[in-house]
């Protein structure tokens, strides 16, 4: 492993470089950053003004200075703005009560379509297989919406899952530096249980997103033996390749240990960031009643040149 201040010389340039865009839209900004403070100040005012993706490229570059006095504070706002970033992007993102309900609509089409196709072939009923392969091909068409509306709505939970499990480790970081910071470890405990019910979640989501596939892919095959037995001139119209249409099970589902993210070389603290520890047993215990729509507000250290202790450190 390469030594940490060698880590922290070369990812040095690439942070200032992208707080120096962060604060071209911080109009606020009067005086060019130059210290740590500096830097923790300017992204302070960004996360005030829920600016978080910004912010979080300024108290990385305050984090990199290595300031002691600082530190604590930089590293406990860092988690705030990666906490705050994910719940934007679940809040802007697909309505998971609806895209569940969604599913859940489309499975029920489909296992009805399935029982209807079974019975009209076994009754080798003229109309009532031209009718089942009618509503069968409606339900496979339903299905397939269905599964890339759930795939979509997992893709931005992992993104969401990425920044909270980062946001984890920064409150965690901050109790660390500062053991007297209890609403860092409060903050801890807090994301590591939104955490959890995303976790959940994103397993149920994949669940259902095999339930689906299995039953287009059911449904795929018996409307291939339907039209085998439907005459030539009582065929119902359709556009060519419509029913043979390749499945991709499989290929569109995503599973939640995929989303954990890429562990980083080393986060600024000089320790690795690795996934957090969640295990399915202890995802699926969670509590029911926790919200993740981004409303809760962490305890955020939000004064800008306030001694870290008092009466101690700097006077800002």
């Amino acid at each position: 492993m390469k030594p940490f201040t060698t880590i922290i010389k070369r990812a040095l340039p690439l942070l200032l470089a992208a707080s120096w865009r962060a604060l071209a839209v911080d109009a606020t900004n009067v005086v060019p950053p130059v210290t740590a403070r500096d830097f923790y100040n300017a992204g302070t005012r960004l996360l005030a003004g829920k600016k978080y993706d910004d912010a979080e490229k300024l108290f990385q570059s305050a984090v990199a200075a290595q300031d002691e006095p600082v530190q604590p504070a930089a590293v406990y706002n860092l988690g705030h703005a990666r906490f705050a970033e994910g719940a934007e992007l679940i809040k802007k993102g697909p309505d998971a009560q609806k895209v569940s309900a969604r599913g859940h609509a489309a499975s029920a089409a489909g296992e009805q379509a399935i029982r209807r196709s079974e019975s009209a072939l076994a009754d080798n009923n003229l109309d009532r297989m031209i009718a089942a392969y009618l509503e069968g091909r409606g339900a496979r068409r339903e299905l397939r919406d269905a599964e890339k509306a759930v795939a979509a709505a997992m893709e931005i939970y992992g993104k969401t899952l990425q920044k909270w499990q980062r946001a984890a480790d920064d409150f965690k970081s901050a109790a660390e530096l500062n053991p007297a910071d209890t609403n860092a470890t409060q903050n801890a405990e807090i994301v590591e249980r939104d955490l959890a019910q995303l976790v959940d979640s994103l397993r149920k989501m994949q669940a259902m997103l095999g339930a689906m596939g299995k039953q287009r892919a059911d449904l795929g095959k018996l409307l291939g033996r339907l039209k085998g037995q439907i005459p030539g001139p009582n065929a119902p119209p359709g556009a060519p390749g419509e029913d043979g249409e390749e499945d991709d099970n499989g290929k569109n589902g995503k599973h939640p240990e995929d989303l954990v993210g890429q562990k980083e070389n080393a986060s600024l603290q000089g320790k690795e960031e690795s996934p957090s520890a969640l295990s399915p047993d202890q995802a699926g215990q969670i509590l029911e009643g926790l919200s993740i729509d981004g409303g809760r507000r962490l305890s955020m250290s939000d004064q800008e040149g306030r001694p870290l202790q008092p009466g101690k450190g700097r006077n800002w």
